[in-house]
């Protein structure tokens, strides 16, 4: 779906049609799930953080400009919330901590499977020991191959300070890899690229 079929359907659904926001949410699911589970590292968390993104979006639709790319509008929601939810996280560690020796609940073991598997790769364990805002930056970057023009709209920042701290950011995670790797793997090393 292209740039100016989205903005006609923001427009439909801004006027009323709430139809409309169908098609944005057909083009928008995958990319914004693809995103939200590297930032959360956990698919159900993710499927989640998809639906609450929509609904926000939905519901702030009015206050969208086209200064910006529905897409990038779309991902600073999606970064917020999967901001918010990771510090919830954390908060839940330490009560968990606090309330050691209490039953857990277990997840279910597909689920669990995948996410061993999926955190058990060396790129996204260097990827979780990156700041959420670095996080967010290669994966906008790499994974969503978003310009650093768009970027800095997004994050109210220079192309050139985004792409140093995109370099930062990507050195860091490169010498994170190489540190669980034991090694120097430049095939692995070269996917963040």
């Amino acid at each position: 779906m292209d740039k100016n079929e989205i903005e006609q359907a923001i427009k439909e659904v801004k006027a009323g049609d709430i139809d409309q926001f169908g098609i944005i949410i057909d083009a928008m699911q995958k990319p914004l799930f693809v995103y939200c589970y590297h930032m959360l590292g956990h698919r159900q968390e993710a499927e989640d953080a998809v639906q609450e993104v929509f609904l926000k979006a939905y519901e702030q639709i009015e206050s969208y400009r086209q200064e910006v790319s529905f897409s990038a509008w779309m991902y600073k929601i999606a970064y917020h919330h999967c901001l918010n939810l990771l510090n919830r996280a954390k908060l839940g560690r330490v009560v968990t901590f606090l309330k050691a020796g209490l039953p857990t609940v277990s997840r279910h073991e597909g689920e669990e499977r995948i996410d061993r598997e999926y955190l058990s790769n060396p790129l996204h364990l260097a990827l979780s020991k990156l700041s959420a805002s670095e996080r967010n930056l290669i994966i906008l970057r790499v994974v969503e191959e978003r310009g650093y023009d768009e970027l800095s709209l997004l994050f109210h920042k220079k192309p050139a300070a985004l792409r140093k701290q995109y370099e930062r950011a990507l050195k860091k995670c490169k010498s994170h890899m190489l540190v669980l790797e034991g090694g120097d793997d430049h095939d692995t090393i070269s996917a963040v690229r």
